[in-house]
């Protein structure tokens, strides 16, 4: 009789917000609130312009101190143990963190001496990313769609388990959103946190919406 795989069953927390809050002088952009998000699970964080999600997002990432509350990543108190923390988490923005003089193989070779990824690792998330034709293309000269996917690569690169996509869909054509909404699907088990104000795009890709409004969570609901 094979034993029971406790595994199954078990959730792990992926992200949990405690009281989350962050203030610009006497301005709220995003007032306190906690919330707990599985493994494996894909969210939309959605709202309006200035509804706090891009500081959201860059308070996940670590990027940005909050006012107070406290993030874990997977247990982890990312402003207490911040780098291993940031071992586990993907982030893609609308700013691009590719060197312009570089070509897609070249900034991935850069990014790659940051963590232990070897050579296969980046031949893989070319592929996968359909960037092959482009490898040796210098970032400046990349369309706005290819260099998102190379930011996406880029971003990917170690294989993290938290992904964190800030306005993904943003001044991207149908082709392209069509693509990554397929690329993101194939990924298993990883826990993706997708900003828009598109709630149509997103909703393609998550099983769970957050919404914000003035730096306020108003809703929070289930899909599918």
């Amino acid at each position: 009789m094979r034993p029971s795989v406790k595994e199954d069953t078990t959730i792990t927390v992926a992200v949990e917000i405690v009281d989350v809050s962050k203030k610009y002088g006497h301005i709220f952009a995003i007032k306190p609130f906690s919330i707990k998000l599985d493994e494996g699970e894909t969210v939309a964080v959605l709202g309006p312009n200035g509804a706090g999600k891009s500081t959201l997002m860059k308070i996940l990432a670590t990027h940005v101190l909050p006012s107070s509350g406290i993030v874990k990543i997977y247990g982890r108190n990312v402003f207490k143990d911040g780098e291993n923390a940031r071992k586990r988490i993907g982030f893609v923005t609308h700013e691009s963190f590719l060197y312009d003089e570089l070509s897609v193989e070249e900034n991935l070779q850069f990014y790659r001496k940051f963590f232990s990824v070897d050579q296969e690792d980046i031949r893989e998330i070319i592929e996968f990313l359909n960037l092959k034709s482009w490898r040796k293309v210098p970032a400046k000269q990349l369309s706005y769609g290819l260099r998102k996917r190379a930011d996406i690569a880029r971003a990917l690169i170690h294989d993290p388990d938290l992904i964190l996509l800030d306005e993904l869909f943003a001044g991207l054509d149908e082709e392209t959103r069509n693509f990554l909404v397929d690329y993101f699907q194939t990924l298993q088990g990883k826990t993706l946190l997708v900003s828009s104000h598109s709630v149509q795009w997103a909703k393609q890709l998550c099983n769970r919406s957050l919404f914000l409004d003035k730096g306020n969570l108003v809703k929070d609901t289930f899909s599918g």
